[in-house]
């Protein structure tokens, strides 16, 4: 079991870092140009149970992004963001333009978004959720899954992150289940999969295991079922080629023996290749 559950967080991992490409944050109202790649931070155990492990990105313009999100804000966030950034400098270099923006989930209005202790200051970039209306949101998403449409990119990265936009668990469950269940019903396979794997993982903190597990599990049968019937797609394939190579060797057996028969009977090797429709040289090889 935690043989599966590994490779199902690699599997949503590798498509969330693929389908995040060139979608922008901007949508979450902060300027910003779109992500060119997202980077491996490998937090320790301690650290990767507070922050997303997969929330460093290098965006268009050469500068980098962490990217967090909390629903209650303090002066050990900063601290906590100062020693993840830390790490990120120590693997990075320190000569890159790295950003810290905290999306703040719909309970927060407002925080201090600078840490100052004179050899050091912090200035976080908070991206405030409340301004997102998830109702309006998942009836626009609803009627263009239902008419079969492809989402746009702004719409993909509001329903990834539509459960934290409310500032109540019980309301953050339910939105969070009628999101997994409209991603689910998304044509375009490849943007089905980047939203499920999108709203586990900026849920992370508030999803519970077990439906995760869930989803999860959904993303990693949905991909490698298809995976399957290619490689089955692909065994029948060469099978029926095989047995056609072997059925074509038969055939050309047969009419060996058949011109050989001609031949023995006085027929010329002209007359057995023209009956046959063996080559001139294949027949005379008979005769040798």
């Amino acid at each position: 079991m935690g043989e599966i559950a590994y490779q199902n967080k690699d599997i949503v991992s590798k498509i969330l870092g693929d389908g995040m490409k060139e979608k922008s944050f901007s949508v979450y109202g902060i300027p910003m140009s779109k992500v060119k790649e997202v980077l491996p931070v490998n937090l320790p155990a301690i650290e990767a149970n507070e922050m997303a492990t997969d929330n460093l990105f290098k965006l268009e313009d050469s500068s980098y992004a962490v990217i967090d999100y909390e629903s209650t804000f303090s002066e050990k966030s900063k601290i906590k963001y100062v020693n993840h950034i830390a790490r990120i400098v120590k693997k990075y270099g320190s000569n890159i333009r790295l950003r810290m923006i905290v999306l703040c989930t719909s309970g927060i209005r407002h925080i201090n978004a600078v840490l100052d202790v004179g050899c050091l200051r912090l200035t976080v970039e908070p991206g405030y959720l409340s301004s997102i209306n998830a109702e309006i949101i998942l009836k626009t998403v609803r009627e263009r899954i239902e008419n079969r449409e492809k989402l746009s990119d702004t719409e993909v990265m509001q329903l990834i992150i539509l459960p934290l936009t409310e500032e109540k668990k019980e309301k953050q469950k339910v939105v969070l289940e009628e999101a997994v269940n409209l991603a689910k019903n998304i044509q375009d396979e490849e943007q089905q999969l980047f939203v499920l794997s999108g709203i586990i993982t900026f849920s992370d903190k508030i999803i519970e295991p077990e439906f995760a597990r869930q989803v999860e599990e959904w993303i990693r049968m949905t991909k490698v079922g298809r995976l399957f019937e290619e490689e089955k797609q692909q065994a029948v394939a060469a099978v029926m080629d095989l047995l056609e190579q072997e059925r074509a060797k038969k055939d050309q057996e047969s009419l060996k023996v058949v011109s050989l028969k001609l031949l023995l009977k006085g027929s010329s090797p002209q007359e057995v290749s023209k009956a046959t429709g063996l080559s001139l040289e294949e027949v005379k090889e008979l005769l040798s």
